[in-house]
């Protein structure tokens, strides 16, 4: 345990400023579902956002990936959604969007679980990108907001807990990506 402890030193978050530190490492997978196997393993630093970990992954066009809120990050999804990955992601208990236009609902009765309601949404984000050159005028990076088109699945499970559920594939049913999401919860406690 030295070695661990030397190598992680100064790792990890203080949230009460006390002195102490929780936690020392994260370990994120990326799990190829239909060999039951883990594609990529990243180990990071506890205070190491979720999000970055995404930069890491190497997906070809048609992959189906799923997250976690924590590593809901816009800027990313979009540039999935450019390059043809499909996602499924819980969204954010304070995530910002606009709806566009509400695709489905439906009343539940007392102890239904079911997708109750799907919406076209927009959610904005900043995205650096660079500007032209006239001359000899140097390029420069400017921020932009832009806007990402996502169905907005909303679930109430077997309990009576309700998820919403974030999705850019639209060729899939609504039930189908409340599936999905419901099989990474399978496999992270599997």
């Amino acid at each position: 345990m030295t070695l661990f402890f030397d190598v992680m030193k100064g790792v990890g978050r203080n949230p009460k400023g006390d002195g102490k530190k929780k936690g020392g490492l994260k370990v994120h997978m990326l799990t190829d579902v239909h060999a039951d196997t883990p594609r990529f393993v990243k180990i990071s630093e506890a205070k190491m956002h979720d999000k970055n970990f995404l930069q890491y992954l190497n997906l070809s066009e048609g992959s189906m990936v799923v997250f976690d809120k924590a590593y809901n990050y816009y800027l990313q999804f979009a540039k999935w959604t450019r390059q043809g990955v499909n996602f499924v992601c819980r969204l954010k208990d304070n995530a910002r969007y606009e709806v566009q236009e509400v695709l489905h609902e439906k009343k539940l009765e007392k102890g239904e679980h079911a997708v109750y309601k799907v919406e076209h949404i927009h959610v904005q984000y900043i995205e650096k990108v660079e500007t032209g050159t006239e001359g000899k005028k140097k390029r420069k990076k400017v921020r932009q907001t832009r806007t990402l088109c996502l169905r907005l699945v909303w679930y109430r499970d077997e309990q009576g807990r309700k998820y919403k559920f974030i999705t850019n594939n639209w060729e899939i049913t609504d039930e189908e990506v409340a599936l999905i999401y419901k099989n990474r919860w399978s496999i992270e406690t599997g």
